[in-house]
């Protein structure tokens, strides 16, 4: 594909800040005519951008309302990262303990 420079930088100026994004994005300036072209945009992505360790990536036939065109179109899904619970300490451990 000759348009893939211009699709990395587009990605990389729009998905720099995940915590600016929803959970999930449809965007008309990824949309391709065939399923190919869309699977290998993605596979460049994934594979060029920076940006894309915070995202999934899935390549859907939309025929969505008038505000956008029939086609394959990438959707981008940001990564919620899981919150780790801190470790116990000591006193908390100890705390917990029944009593003899």
């Amino acid at each position: 594909m000759n348009d893939s420079k211009e699709y990395l930088d587009f990605f990389d100026q729009m998905y720099n800040d995940p915590s600016k994004h929803s959970g999930y994005s449809t965007n008309s300036n990824l949309r391709f005519e065939s399923r190919a072209d869309a699977l290998d945009v993605k596979n460049m992505l994934i594979e060029k951008s920076a940006n894309a360790k915070y995202y999934n990536f899935s390549v859907e036939y939309i025929n969505p309302n008038k505000s956008m065109q029939v086609g394959w179109y990438i959707t981008v899904k940001k990564i919620e990262k899981k919150i780790q619970p801190r470790p116990k300490t000591n006193s908390e451990k100890q705390k917990k303990q029944p009593k003899k």
